[in-house]
């Protein structure tokens, strides 16, 4: 381990502030256990993306540690990647869940203790062992109707999902409560604003269309993971390192009905409602004459029209 250099990226006000008030705790575990690194905290939005490709680009580096919560590594692995291609083949990414939510942690079996969580990094290490996880790559518009690219490795998704977003974004003091109780009360918040959009929808696997139509949309989530919105089971069957999307699509759906079965998808029986359908795919396109907004990793980057594909076993991970 001591060979290998290492960037941590810490974001001191992810967890509501909780994640720089206790990182020279952390700080004093991290480098007991990795030994020596090398440290940068984020001030602003992207700076996390900024600093992990500085750090790449400079080709020492070969091992990048995310603290911070899902927005914070979805920033970090953002970093990894220009026009679609690893700015270092052999540089990994470790995450550290310090967040509101750490969705992502839960799929990758990363423990939310943050002791606990180095020390999974460490026998990792020891081990040589690294997984090759897939990378979603989505366009979009941006708020001001440019396009953007970028990247996700939980899940993105669209509709009342978006709202709740950027319900939260917007009224930040809610992140005190923690992720999950964030996202439920936004969620019933937004039940009664929330309308459903006509969206059209196609699905492809490989060059094959799946699916093609037009939807009366409440959410649809592309997956990548299994957990988002602070610990609702939105695909149960993901996997993210299986090459291949679960578009989650529930349609349908007035308030009283959403509010009704809502408490389903913390336990992943929602899959079984009528309401609710799964199709795997490679490449999801979503188009609407309505303003329909986009969360990806917890995260309010715009609106559609939208385009992911996968990038399959692309990014190595510790």
């Amino acid at each position: 381990m001591a060979s290998l250099k290492r960037k941590v990226i810490v974001n001191p006000a992810s967890g509501n502030g909780r994640t720089g008030k206790t990182w020279q705790e952390t700080e004093r575990y991290l480098r007991k256990t990795l030994g020596d690194v090398d440290i940068s905290f984020t001030r602003a939005v992207k700076d996390a993306t900024i600093l992990t490709t500085q750090a790449l680009r400079e080709g020492s580096y070969e091992h990048i540690i995310a603290v911070g919560g899902d927005g914070t590594l979805s920033e970090v692995m953002n970093g990894f990647f220009v026009n679609d291609f690893p700015v270092n083949l052999r540089a990994a990414l470790s995450y550290i869940p310090s967040g509101t939510g750490s969705d992502i942690a839960k799929t990758l079996g990363i423990p939310a203790n943050k002791e606990q969580a180095i020390m999974r990094i460490a026998g990792l290490l020891t081990d040589n062992s690294r997984q090759m996880l897939d990378v979603g790559k989505l366009t979009y518009k941006r708020l001001d109707n440019t396009d953007f690219t970028g990247y996700f490795l939980n899940v993105a998704s669209f509709g009342m999902s978006g709202n709740v977003v950027r319900h939260i974004n917007r009224a930040s003091f809610l992140k005190r409560f923690g992720g999950k109780v964030a996202f439920y009360l936004s969620s019933m918040l937004s039940l009664g604003q929330y309308t459903n959009k006509s969206v059209h929808l196609r699905v492809e696997q490989e060059g094959r269309t799946v699916l093609d139509e037009t939807i009366d949309t409440r959410l649809i989530a592309i997956a990548n993971g299994r957990f988002f919105g602070g610990g609702m089971i939105i695909a149960p069957n993901a996997a993210p390192n299986d090459g291949v999307f679960d578009v989650v699509i529930i349609a349908h759906l007035n308030a009283i009905e959403t509010a009704i079965k809502f408490q389903k998808i913390y336990t992943g029986s929602h899959l079984d409602d009528a309401a609710v359908r799964v199709v795997r795919g490679t490449c999801i396109t979503a188009t609407s004459h309505e303003t329909v907004w986009i969360d990806a990793d917890g995260e309010f980057p715009g609106k559609l029209p939208l385009t992911i594909e996968i990038l399959p076993t692309i990014l190595p991970f510790v």
